[in-house]
């Protein structure tokens, strides 16, 4: 970490998606230590994870979606196949309408809403061939009725002010 510091590193992130608060204590007691022994102020960024909708175990995998193939998110609890996933977010089908665009694996596969009903097929199409691993789906413009800011966000953000993580 001093190393680090020493040749220009100023901001480190605390991605609070990963890891738990024992975690990130460790982690800013080093990065004080290594701020202290150097003598360069480093700001620490708290990355809040925020409401998350993940797709569910596929086997075996990866799987590789094709241009123009069917492929189905459901809430149905199933191991997800080349053809369908299980997805975390029950309410996707009311949500989206067809032609609404979703990402999968950080935006690399794209599903275009072909139909939405119950709890079953949820969506179809694949537009772009890519490797798909159980990433969360990525809603583009679409309203999904929930808050950006989540009761384990603020837990994150109270850590981190209680430890020192503020604006420099």
């Amino acid at each position: 970490m001093e190393r680090l510091l020493r040749a220009g590193l100023n901001v480190a992130r605390l991605n609070f998606s990963h890891g738990d608060f024992t975690d990130h204590g460790e982690r800013i007691a080093r990065i004080r230590a290594a701020e202290k022994a150097t003598g360069h102020r480093i700001a620490i960024m708290a990355d809040l994870p925020g409401p998350k909708m993940r797709v569910g175990t596929i086997m075996p995998e990866p799987i590789n979606l094709r241009p123009g193939e069917s492929f189905t998110l459901t809430s149905d609890d199933v191991v997800g196949t080349q053809q369908r996933v299980s997805m975390s977010f029950e309410r996707l089908p009311q949500v989206v309408n067809r032609a609404d665009r979703l990402f999968l694996n950080d935006g690399l596969v794209q599903l275009v809403v072909e139909r939405a009903a119950g709890s079953g097929r949820v969506l179809q199409g694949c537009r772009r061939r890519r490797t798909c691993a159980p990433e969360g789906p990525q809603p583009s413009g679409i309203n999904l009725g929930i808050g950006a800011f989540t009761s384990h966000d603020r837990a994150c953000l109270e850590f981190a002010l209680q430890h020192g993580v503020r604006r420099r």
